[in-house]
Order: structure tokens, then sequence, then C-alpha cells
């Protein structure tokens, strides 16, 4: 790839019709926003490839670009160290947290757990080709499996600062998860939800409410938790508010110190 092509970057993503690239056709989004500006050559070369072969092979199930760039933000903001994601799938988010992580200095800075082992295999193996291997662990084994919290902190070397919950999305398992792992989490820490609004409820294969549920119900349990929910309210993909482009939403919860 020559440097001019370097330099478009995500920009190609507009003309494309996946639904995944939905960011890419919004008004004004004719740039390349920071999660990808910040990676070097071959680090985006290689998240090229990783795209065009899971769009081929149809792995699609990604975060896009405005929580992506939350967490980095959040991240690199803050010299967030140590990680625990919740559903790994085929590798996104592990590879650009990966990433970021490396370039902070971090070692052993996300343990990421994945229920499917096919997913597990499939995100190692692009860990390795992208050198992260000594900075990402995927673990297979349920978020919910009684060792996972102590596997975790093993693996850190303390307790997370920050865990990413972007999982089976049902109801009753999120809910389980806030609990098992807000206890988990360092005083101080926070946990990121994905998919916290109303259209992403459907994304809750029992039928019961998804994340929305599980959060709101959370919340109301904890009220003296700081926690708060980024357009909870958004029914459609087809009208983003102005301002947070994420219909998905995503929510925070912040431990006490």
């Amino acid at each position: 790839m020559n440097d001019s092509e370097n330099k478009k970057r995500s920009l190609a993503f507009s003309a494309s019709e996946e639904p995944r690239f939905w960011w890419h056709r919004l008004p004004g989004s004719n740039y390349v926003p920071p999660i990808y500006a910040f990676l070097s050559e071959d680090e985006w070369q290689l998240m090229r490839e990783w795209y065009a072969q899971t769009s081929r092979e149809n792995l699609i199930g990604e975060c896009a670009v405005p929580l992506m760039s939350f967490l980095q933000g959040f991240i690199m903001g803050n010299i967030i160290h140590r990680i625990v994601q919740l559903g790994t799938h085929s590798g996104y988010s592990a590879l650009l947290l990966g990433f970021y992580l490396h370039k902070m200095g971090a070692r052993r800075g996300l343990f990421s757990l994945e229920i499917d082992e096919s997913f597990c295999h499939y995100a190692r193996s692009w860990l390795k080709r992208a050198g992260l291997s000594n900075v990402v662990q995927v673990e297979h084994r349920s978020s919910l499996d009684p060792l996972s919290g102590t596997l975790a902190r093993e693996y850190l070397g303390e307790a997370p600062e920050l865990v990413f919950i972007d999982s089976s999305h049902e109801y009753g398992s999120t809910r389980d998860e806030l609990d098992y792992w807000y206890r988990e989490l360092a005083p101080g820490g926070t946990i990121v939800l994905h998919d916290t609004s109303e259209f992403a409820a459907d994304f809750d294969v029992t039928k019961q409410g998804g994340v929305r549920r599980a959060f709101d119900e959370w919340r109301g349990r904890n009220p003296g938790v700081e926690s708060f929910s980024f357009n909870k309210d958004v029914r459609s993909m087809d009208a983003p508010p102005s301002a947070g482009k994420d219909f998905c939403g995503f929510g925070l919860i912040r431990k006490s110190l």
C-alpha cells in the first residue's frame, strides 16, 4: 500500500453498502477517525485485511466508530493498563485495544473472555499476526465462571480498571455480569456496556429486554453508584441523534473509591 492510499485509510468504507460501515456513510464523516489514524501503516494494513476476511466469512459483529472512539480516548487519556473484555467475537476491539495498550507500553493489559471456542481461535490468530500475544489474552470461558475474576487478576496483575461488556446481550446474563464484575472491579474503576438503547434490546434472543433492561434494573438497585446511559431511548438506526451517533447506545458505571 503506498503512502497516498495509507492516508485515505477508512475513507474507502464510505463506498461500501455493507451495514457494518454505516458510520462511514454519515454526512460529515469524510475524515479518518483517530481510532484508525493513530495506527501505524502495518497496523492499519492488518485491520484492512481483517475487515476483508471477516466480510468474506460473514464474521461481522463488532462495535462501530462512536464507541471505539470513546474507549480509545478514555483508556489512553486515563492511562488505563488493566482491562477485562466480555465478548471477543472475531477480535475487532481486542486488536484495536491491543494496539493502543502496546503504544502505552502496557503488557498483559487486556483479558478477553469468549464462550465460543471458534471465535477464540479466530481472534487469537489475528492477535498473533498483529504481534499482540504478550498484550492480549483471549480466554475460552464464560464471563460468569467463578474462576473468571481470579484468572483476570492473575493475568493483569491486579483488579481491572475497566470492564467492557459486549457479550451475549441477553437480559439475564447481562444482569449477572454487572453484579459479578462490579465486585471484581478496582475501586475507582469503570464498566462500559454496549447496546443499552431501546433499539438494541432486540438483540436479546430471549426477548426479555436485553442490556437496556438489565442496566436500568441494576441502576435502580444501586442508586448510590455513579452511572449514565447514553442514547437509551433511541429506537431506530435510521435516524441517529444529531449529537451522539451510536444508535445502539452505551452505559457507564463508576465504582466509588
